[in-house]
């Protein structure tokens, strides 16, 4: 209820006010007589009587809140989420998205026939866009690229090779530019009004007729290069697999996320909501409504103790990748979000819109 939080910051507000003006009083009087002594008395005096005026006044004005928050008729929460989630969601017959998946194809092609000897197999498209938790208007290709164990001498080679030829593409095939990230290659392309990354991660896998390989971890400074390699298994990442509930939910919370500026990487929600419905199974609330606040409950009640691990990697763990500093943020957000629901339902529609 309102009206007992703001009765506490009424008091606090007006009794430190009134001692301080009281204090004012006294040593304004104190400097035109050297002769009066400081009356303790009047100052605790004055500090409870403003104590009691704030208190009675933010009991009131708590009151009229929640008198109005009573009046506040419901709104269909749970068509609420469902029709946002729905514009937000990355729809893949979007005439702009199929114009990047064309582009994105193409370089795929001339990729494979400059490398036809080392690929193993097709290209492996993953991420978002492929799980149905890609934003409409937030959103890369991820592709995974498979080579023979014994394609290049080693992963820094291989890392370097897929690099110089997207470079010495740019201007053609829709790049005009190419940068080098932590795992990947990123190869920014327009088409039409559509700008946007296509992600290319190259991976030795390690021996023949094996989906799993080593990475190359890219971790060169200005004066210290402490790259090195990581095991993986990106086919394992398309085996994750989400229900239309929990697509429309980490899609929900992806836009919120960005919208309030959260440092809570997009892969990361996916493993959270994964978790959450893993640890509460057999007690998951039947609405979207209810699942969401099951999911925001979760993030602020276990994110400081929480084990993910990565599914490509059991030796990645996920939760290491936020600092505690960013934990705090997010579940502090969380917590925030809960308790403006509890107080009114309806704002639920603030929170996500």
């Amino acid at each position: 209820m309102k009206k007992t939080s703001y009765a506490k910051t009424g008091a606090i507000i007006g009794g430190l006010g009134n001692a301080f003006l009281n204090l004012m009083k006294q040593l304004n009087e104190m400097d035109q007589d050297p002769n009066q002594k400081f009356k303790w008395g009047e100052f605790l005096a004055s500090a409870g009587k403003g104590a009691a005026i704030g208190g009675l006044a933010g009991f009131g004005i708590g009151a009229i809140r929640d008198y109005q928050n009573s009046l506040e008729k419901p709104i269909d929460l749970n068509a609420h989420l469902f029709g946002l989630s729905g514009l937000l969601m990355l729809d893949k017959s979007d005439p702009q998205f199929k114009s990047l998946e064309k582009a994105a194809n193409k370089i795929c092609s001339e990729f494979t026939k400059e490398f036809k000897d080392k690929v193993s197999g097709e290209l492996i498209p993953h991420g978002s866009t492929e799980k149905g938790t890609a934003l409409h208007d937030s959103y890369d290709i991820d592709i995974a690229v498979p080579f023979y164990p014994k394609s290049f001498p080693n992963n820094e080679e291989m890392y370097d090779e897929v690099y110089r030829f997207f470079k010495k593409r740019i201007g053609v095939l829709d790049i005009i530019d190419v940068r080098k990230q932590k795992r990947s290659i990123g190869v920014y392309v327009v088409v039409g009004d559509l700008e946007s990354w296509i992600d290319f991660a190259p991976y030795k896998l390690s021996r023949e007729n094996s989906s799993s390989g080593y990475l190359f971890v890219n971790k060169k400074g200005f004066l210290v290069d402490n790259s090195t390699i990581q095991k993986t298994d990106l086919t394992k990442l398309k085996k994750n697999k989400f229900s239309d509930v929990q697509k429309q939910i980490i899609v929900l919370l992806k836009d919120w996320k960005l919208r309030n500026d959260l440092p809570l990487p997009s892969h990361f929600i996916e493993y959270l909501v994964k978790d959450a419905y893993q640890k509460n199974k057999g007690r998951i609330p039947r609405s979207i409504e209810k699942k969401m606040i099951m999911v925001l409950k979760h993030i602020a009640n276990r994110l400081h103790i929480i084990y993910i691990k990565g599914n490509e990697n059991t030796n990645n763990v996920i939760s290491n990748s936020i600092d505690e500093f960013d934990k705090q943020v997010i579940i502090d957000a969380c917590s925030k979000a809960i308790e403006e629901y509890e107080y009114q339902p309806n704002t639920l529609t603030k929170i996500f819109k």
